[in-house]
């Protein structure tokens, strides 16, 4: 799932992913308030996740998103990862597996080029990486030895 408010960037994304092969866009969307609608609904493995967005911002789309879909994995994809290391780490204390700085400028040909050969590098070993099972399926094991009535 691609969330961005920038359409441009959201087809741009997709094309690449669609280009690269082996990866299916299951749906996008351009603020928080509607990604965790469509996290959802299509119950993405992998969510890649701008942080400025009007309406409800990633950051705070993040936990709600995770709450949604605990299963997904989110990569913040922002130029504001570049600038502000205190956000990027505040995103991967929310839950986020990742994150990626979007090239500043549009111009920046080759920015765009590093950018899309590491999106689709850490897709791909995502999207191969073995599931572990969240703390909430666990059963809880005892270590105490059972309690003895009248002891």
């Amino acid at each position: 799932m691609i969330v961005d408010d920038s359409a441009v960037i959201r087809g741009m994304i997709g094309r690449w992913l669609t280009e690269a092969g082996g990866f299916d866009i299951v749906a996008t969307a351009s603020n928080g308030r509607m990604a965790v609608d469509a996290a959802e609904r299509s119950k993405p493995e992998i969510i890649l996740l701008d942080i400025e967005m009007p309406e409800v911002d990633g950051l705070a789309a993040l936990p709600l998103i995770l709450k949604a879909h605990p299963a997904s994995k989110v990569i913040v994809i922002s130029t504001l990862t570049q600038r502000n290391a205190e956000i990027s780490l505040k995103c991967l204390s929310l839950g986020a597996v990742d994150y990626l700085a979007k090239p500043e400028s549009a111009r920046a040909v080759g920015a765009a080029a590093d950018f899309r050969r590491d999106l689709v590098e850490k897709l791909r070993a995502l999207s191969e990486a073995k599931v572990r099972p969240s703390k909430a399926h666990v059963a809880p094991v005892s270590v105490l030895p059972p309690r003895v009535p009248g002891l």
